[in-house]
């Protein structure tokens, strides 16, 4: 008897893998590869910091800011212009004022030319896909309009069937 054991698990030994036991060995691939990416994971949750420090995005893009040299801008400087005054003491210029404000025509001119810009970067179809997407659109109408025909007529039928 313990030989026939023996001779069955040499024959499928040799026997060509099926699908299933090609599912298994992969499903528990997957597992051990999932096991170690929850490990990672609660490794990573050790080392995450504190979610309130992280808590709005500004605070990061701020602090980046003054690492660039920005100089911080509190709620007094972001509202009331900076004011310099002359060489010679007097009284103060107003150079720093216009350099904030933009002038009239500027933003509209800054506008056109983002949006020429923005055009430029579009890649516009050639003759044969404005054909063929203009094909499918009518199409689709058509197919569409037959639809709502036919299920207009036949709820018209019906109507009609019941309330006689």
């Amino acid at each position: 008897m313990a030989r026939n054991r023996k001779r069955a698990k040499e024959r499928r030994a040799r026997r060509p893998q099926t699908v299933t036991n090609r599912i298994e060995r992969e499903v528990e691939r997957v597992e051990r590869e999932v096991g170690r990416v929850v490990h990672n994971i609660d490794a990573l949750d050790e080392d995450a910091p504190n979610p309130i420090t992280h808590g709005t995005p500004d605070v990061e893009l701020a602090e980046a800011q003054v690492a660039l040299g920005r100089p911080e801008l509190t709620h007094q400087d972001a509202d009331e212009p900076e004011v310099q005054s002359d060489e010679d003491g007097g009284s103060p210029s107003s150079v720093a004022v216009a350099e904030r404000r933009a002038a009239p025509g500027s933003r509209l001119v800054n506008f056109l030319q983002g949006s020429w810009r923005e055009l430029q970067r579009v890649q516009w179809p050639d003759r044969r896909q404005v054909m063929q997407a203009t094909g499918v659109v009518i199409g689709f109408v058509i197919v569409a309009g037959v639809f709502l025909g036919v299920a207009d007529f036949v709820a018209g039928k019906l109507m009609n069937f019941v309330l006689k």
